[in-house]
């Protein structure tokens, strides 16, 4: 699956993103507001081959949130896994799309 992630800020608030598996966690990006795209190359961030990931969002004036949908990052893979992010400070919600 993808090795890199797009963060599609579709929401009435800002955020930043990181990616999360268990154990470890990617940088997190800029904060962008409603609009705004961020983007991680997970091989240049030393993201271990074969784990499950998720998209974690730090809600500006509101709680984390977590991702239901999963990825399984692979190296070679150059497809990309766009999360977009809608709703309210309380009341986000994720979906995942993976582009070839």
């Amino acid at each position: 699956m993808p090795h890199s992630v797009e963060f599609h800020n579709r929401a009435g608030f800002a955020s930043s993103f990181s990616i999360q598996w268990n154990g470890g966690e990617t940088p997190r990006t800029e904060i962008i507001t409603a609009g705004g795209v961020a983007k991680q190359d997970l091989r240049e961030l030393g993201v271990p081959e074969g784990v499950s990931c998720w998209a974690r969002a730090y809600v500006q004036g509101g709680p984390n949130h977590d991702s239901g949908d999963n990825f399984d990052y692979r190296n070679a893979d150059s497809s990309i896994a766009s999360y977009s992010i809608t709703g309210t400070t309380l009341n986000p919600s994720f979906s995942l799309d993976i582009i070839n």
